[in-house]
């Protein structure tokens, strides 16, 4: 995937993060589609990763047969960051707090 370059100093989350990415597309999917219906809906252009991460969790887990899966909190930095590098008209959507996220991301 393209847009985002894992820098050293983050090697450990940053995997993690890319091979949980990698493997599961419907959660960036989900967060994206929840992200644009907000905004749709309200007119807003602001919500919380965490309001968006809770809502795409909820949706997952009723639509899988796993009862193992799971979406790990310490992502949701990293998804709000790509999300909004990713998605153009998302760009801004967050309010981001600093976060080991913010050396993996390379925002052009």
């Amino acid at each position: 995937m393209t847009g985002y370059q894992l820098q050293l100093g983050q090697p450990d989350m940053a995997a993690k993060f890319e091979e949980f990415h990698a493997n599961n597309p419907l959660v960036y999917a989900t967060l994206v589609r929840l992200a644009r219906q907000w905004i749709a809906t309200t007119g807003r252009h602001k919500i919380g990763i965490g309001a968006l991460y809770e809502r795409a969790r909820w949706e997952i887990a009723i639509a899988t047969s796993d009862a193992d899966y799971r979406l790990n909190n310490n992502y949701r930095a990293w998804y709000a960051r790509l999300i909004m590098h990713q998605e153009r008209d998302l760009a801004g959507v967050f309010d981001l707090r600093a976060s080991e996220a913010d050396s993996w991301i390379e925002v052009a």
